[in-house]
């Protein structure tokens, strides 16, 4: 699957501006990465990928800090964002436990072990049914929140974490 297609970088960087001007910070870039993890991520637009390598994309770009400030949060949003759809499918408690760990694992908080651990539970119920494929890009409201936490889980095809 496609998962950044509705994601173009203008929407993520408008997103990290959202976020910036709800909680009265500058929007500023990192230049030493940020025209790096845009090439990165114009690359996995297009590319079809599991839930577990787009969620580890959200990651890499995360790691290389291209925003100064909600740099965190702007991925972590994303990443929760790309599996909303799928979420509407659980009981909304099993639905914030996906989407706190994949928000978690974006932000380093959670390791990969646990991530697929946790896709590879609810997997079963959300291949029961299988949502209608998202027309329009994500839009993540910008409220502020005290942590950031992704979210994952459509049809998975997980590797075993690497050692």
């Amino acid at each position: 699957m496609q998962w950044l297609e509705s994601a173009p970088w203008q929407s993520v960087l408008s997103l990290n501006e959202a976020l910036c001007k709800a909680r009265q910070t500058e929007q500023k870039t990192n230049p030493q990465s940020c025209a790096s993890v845009e090439q990165m991520w114009q690359a996995g637009i297009s590319k079809q990928m599991t839930l577990p390598e787009a969620l580890e994309l959200c990651k890499k770009c995360h790691d290389q800090s291209p925003f100064v400030f909600n740099n965190g949060n702007t991925f972590a949003a994303i990443a929760r964002t790309l599996i909303e759809d799928w979420l509407e499918m659980l009981p909304p408690l099993e639905a914030q436990i996906v989407r706190t760990t994949v928000a978690h694992y974006v932000a380093g908080m959670v390791g990969k072990r646990e991530l697929l651990k946790i896709l590879d539970h609810f997997e079963p119920m959300l291949k029961a049914g299988v949502p209608a494929k998202r027309s329009t890009p994500p839009v993540v409201a910008a409220q502020p929140t005290k942590t950031a936490s992704p979210t994952g889980a459509p049809p998975i095809q997980s590797a075993q974490p690497s050692h």
